[in-house]
Order: C-alpha cells, then sequence, then structure tokens
C-alpha cells in the first residue's frame, strides 16, 4: 500500500470498493488490536466479494459469495480483534447497530457500539492506517454520492488519530 491515497466517487466507486476489501482482508490477516468505525451512517454491506472463494484461505467457512460487514467483523472479533464501532443515534442505523450489539454480547464484549445523537464523523482507523473523509459506510456512499476519502499510512497521522478517538471515546467504553 503507498503511503497515501485520496479517492473520489461515483468516479472512482470501484477503487473505493477494492480499497475497503483491501483494508479488510489486511485485516483478516493481521487484526489490529482496536479497529475503529465511525460512522455517521452505516449498514451491513456487502464489503468482501468472496464469489470465486478468494477470502477462503481468511475464513473457509464462508461461502462463495458476497460477504457483509457485520461477518467481517465478527471474523476480527473472532480473531482476537477489539471492534468498536461509532454512529449516530438515528433509525438508518438501528438494525446494524442491534447486529454489533448481539455480536459484543456473543463475543465478550470483542466489539462495542457507541451510539451518540450528533456523531457525524467518517473513517476507519486500524493498527497501521487511517481512513477519513465524507463517505458514510452504505451503499450510497461508496457507490452513489460524490464522496471523497483519504488514506493515510504515516506512523504519526495513525498515532494521532488514535489518540483523538481514545481521548474522547474512552477506549470505546
Amino acid at each position: 500500500m503507498t503511503a497515501s491515497r485520496d479517492l473520489t466517487g461515483p468516479g472512482q466507486t470501484r477503487a473505493i470498493r477494492d480499497l475497503l476489501q483491501s483494508l479488510f482482508a489486511i485485516e483478516l490477516l493481521s487484526p489490529s488490536r482496536r479497529l475503529w468505525l465511525g460512522f455517521g451512517w452505516i449498514t451491513d454491506i456487502d464489503i468482501l466479494d468472496n464469489e470465486a472463494r478468494q477470502f477462503s484461505a481468511l475464513q473457509p467457512d464462508w461461502p462463495a459469495a458476497a460477504i457483509r460487514l457485520s461477518a467481517v467483523i465478527e471474523a476480527l472479533a473472532n480473531k482476537g480483534c477489539e471492534v468498536i464501532v461509532l454512529t449516530r443515534d438515528h433509525p438508518h442505523n438501528v438494525s446494524f447497530v442491534d447486529k454489533m450489539r448481539a455480536l459484543g454480547s456473543a463475543n465478550g464484549g470483542a466489539v462495542r457500539t457507541l451510539v451518540t445523537p450528533d456523531f457525524h464523523e467518517k473513517g476507519i482507523l486500524g493498527d497501521g492506517y487511517v481512513l477519513s473523509g465524507s463517505m458514510n459506510l452504505t451503499w450510497s456512499g461508496i457507490t452513489v454520492n460524490d464522496e471523497h476519502v483519504l488514506l493515510r499510512r504515516d506512523p504519526a497521522a495513525v498515532a494521532e488519530r488514535r489518540i483523538q478517538l481514545e481521548e474522547k471515546w474512552g477506549h470505546g467504553r
């Protein structure tokens, strides 16, 4: 991966989808200690294209089909990754929040969900990268809307974002 990458949708929709797929595949190969997913609007979108079973080495029980975000989060939690989902308190997010809370209960709290009325940030933070921008993690956010995302791998930028999130959200508690 390059040190940074700027992408704009919908013109680069395929590149954005590929980037997200790559980030989650990397997480499955070598999970972050703590993975932050913060989006004002989030749904259980298809995140990995496993139709040719190209991710079977990462998760052998997955079908030859599109793999949803919740399945990837569950696999990460099972691999020891703490996943923190931050989102807005809005009816659009209820279904996904309910799934994440159920995963958290089933995985001993490895998946934490924080819901707040005014949350509007967008991004993913792993051990070695931060993805930020205007895109929500929804089908429209990835494929339809005029969006901008920036991937940064600079250790200082990653550390700064981690400090910001942990100071504001108390390690997801």
